[in-house]
């Protein structure tokens, strides 16, 4: 407002001036107080290093094993499934989704489906019908399958998305299922063998 010479009334900034710094003070009492100290490392891993570099030495070998096996381009989302499926069994061995339930389970459902959703894209009347929309939408569907069934059948294990991609987007091949049994089977073993003296990383 102005007073009735014209003049502006200069009383509005001292006082927003005042409310600002309380804002800052305030500000700087909760980080001091109330915030989390940022720590660089873990303290879990100052206690138990060594759990951590042989699970990360494990883990590291499995992944090895399992790219030795999926060397091919094509094969690059089964590659993803099957490598988180490691990173998971040695980072959070204890989770429901590490368990061997959900581990042999999770990919079984995912070759099941995957098979299913390849003999529809590539081995019916259908196939040279099918636009780049629709064999999206049968791919997403059969995600959404996967994810039903996981969850009905308590089986629940997120990298098996990536069996239902590897097995879904190309014709069928034998090969294919070959490498996901055997990775699946040794990454089985590991856990039935190892699954006392794993611990969780995270």
């Amino acid at each position: 407002m102005a007073d009735q010479a014209g003049t502006p009334n200069r009383t509005q900034k001292p006082t927003s001036i005042k409310v600002i710094r309380r804002l800052i003070f305030f500000g700087l009492y909760l980080h001091r107080h109330y915030a989390p100290k940022v720590q660089l490392l873990d303290p879990q891993f100052r206690r138990s290093h060594k759990n951590y570099l042989i699970q990360v030495g494990l883990a590291t070998s499995a992944l090895f094993a399992i790219l030795l096996l999926v060397d091919s381009l094509s094969d690059a989302a089964l590659a993803v499934g099957l490598g988180s499926s490691a990173i998971i069994i040695f980072l959070s061995p204890s989770y429901r989704s590490a368990s061997l339930r959900g581990l042999v389970g999770g990919h079984t459902l995912g070759v099941i489906i995957g098979l299913g959703c390849s003999l529809l894209l590539f081995s019916t009347p259908l196939e040279d019908s099918l636009t780049t929309t629709l064999r999206a939408a049968i791919l997403a569907v059969s995600l959404g399958l996967l994810m039903l069934t996981m969850s009905t059948t308590d089986t629940e294990h997120p990298p098996a998305a990536g069996t239902v991609l590897g097995i879904g987007v190309k014709p069928l091949e034998a090969d294919t299922l070959y490498i996901i049994i055997g990775a699946v089977l040794l990454l089985a073993c590991i856990k039935f063998l190892l699954h006392r003296y794993l611990h969780d990383l995270i």
